[in-house]
């Protein structure tokens, strides 16, 4: 008798409201009043986005680059997902496996952190089916490094979600009357008195020669978010003191405010959201 077929694997999906119970489960109720870790508006929006584009399914692996100190490695296993953190710093790397060690429970995926450089990564040619890189690409210089290895690494029919930066032309300034950044490129910047501070906007040009000619992946449809409200009135104004104070307000602003602004607004958003396929 032929054995019945295991039934389809659910896909994994992190609405906003659950990147927020885990954040509050991996750093404390704390995170609510103050945020740590950079988890705020912009994160309400890229992670979920990101579970959904990479169409992950319990079991998957994926790579994710440049992590940080984030958590959406720890929101993945959490959700059965399989993950390789590839971060550069050493300390990172050692936090993450130490959240890692103090979060686990039955059932999480696997997790493992990585030393190693998004430009050079110790990774078999087509190994890999999913990348993601939230809000990390940005911050590493040898950018064209980063698209030829990840054209390398993915595998035929394999998928990367990427979230970058963004300008249509020019940006020659940044949080301008806010922190001192000092351009060092075109449209790039390093904040002044900050070792390791650099970060780069995208034009389509750029994205087009960075990362969909080396390896001639397909790029996915643009999606951009933090147009001329939650950007230019309230992220890059003096109002970015309030960034960090109160997720619940991010709450509302990711699932109000944010899709009201992609629908009416046509100014260019602070960041893109797009996927590459390879084959």
């Amino acid at each position: 008798m032929t054995a019945p077929a295991a039934p389809p694997r659910r896909p994994v999906r992190l609405p906003a409201w659950r990147t927020i119970a885990y954040e509050i489960a991996l750093n404390g109720w704390r995170v609510l009043r103050e945020t740590v870790n950079d988890f705020s508006l912009w994160r309400i929006i890229e992670y979920p986005w990101a579970t959904k584009a990479l169409d992950l399914r319990r079991g998957d692996l994926v790579l994710d680059l440049g992590s940080g100190t984030s958590s959406y490695p720890h929101m993945l296993a959490k959700e059965g997902v399989d993950v390789v953190v590839l971060e550069l710093a050493p300390e990172r790397v050692r936090w993450q496996l130490a959240k890692r060690r103090e979060t686990a429970r039955p059932g999480d995926g696997r997790f493992f952190p990585l030393v190693a450089s998004a430009t050079h990564m110790p990774i078999r040619d087509g190994s890999v089916l999913r990348v993601s890189a939230v809000s990390s690409l940005e911050h590493i210089p040898d950018d064209a490094a980063v698209g030829v290895e990840l054209g390398r690494v993915l595998a035929k029919d394999g998928l990367a979600a990427l979230t970058i930066p963004y300008t249509s032309t020019v940006r020659r300034d940044f949080f301008k009357g806010i922190r001192k950044f000092v351009q060092v490129g075109p449209n790039a910047f390093v904040q002044e008195g900050k070792a390791g501070s650099f970060f780069r906007f995208y034009t389509d040009e750029d994205i087009q020669r960075v990362y969909v000619r080396p390896a001639n992946l397909r790029l996915g449809k643009l999606r951009g978010f933090g147009r001329s409200i939650l950007n230019g009135r309230y992220h890059e104004t003096r109002l970015t003191r309030y960034w960090r104070k109160f997720v619940l307000k991010d709450l509302l602003l990711a699932l109000i405010v944010h899709p009201l602004e992609e629908r009416l607004d046509r100014s260019d958003p602070l960041y893109v959201m797009f996927t590459l396929r390879k084959g």
